[in-house]
Parts: C-alpha cells; sequence; structure tokens
C-alpha cells in the first residue's frame, strides 16, 4: 500500500484509523523514520522508513498483539 500527500496528510491518516491505538511520530528530518508507539501491552516502538511500510507494522503488531475487550 502506498499513502500519498505531504507528512502532514499521511499522519492524519494514520491517526485516523490507528490513533486510539498508536501514537505516530513522523520523521523530524529525511534521514529520520516514522514511528509509532502501542498504547497498550508493553507499548512497543515500531519504525520505518516511510509512512506505507509503518502502517504494514502496525497492522502486523495488532494483528498478532491486539487487547482482548
Amino acid at each position: 500500500m502506498e499513502l500519498r500527500g505531504t507528512t502532514d496528510q499521511q499522519l492524519i491518516y494514520l491517526n485516523t484509523h490507528w490513533g486510539r491505538q498508536y501514537a505516530f511520530v513522523p520523521p523530524e528530518t529525511p534521514w529520520d523514520e516514522w514511528t509509532a508507539t502501542a498504547k497498550f501491552g508493553s507499548h512497543t516502538q515500531l519504525q520505518a522508513q516511510t509512512a506505507a511500510e509503518l502502517l504494514e507494522e502496525v497492522r502486523a503488531h495488532y494483528q498478532a498483539n491486539a487487547p482482548e475487550d
């Protein structure tokens, strides 16, 4: 999957769809990575070069570690 748009638009997308489960931080420089920190369990931190890669990691992490409601 590819997320398009500006960094702000990508951040809005991630927060809209996954913001209840993860806290997202965009890269501050072109050399930094996107970061997502789980708001559940052991608060695992995920990192990726692009927002799309991070989204894939978030989906996989959530599927493997989702808290029971």
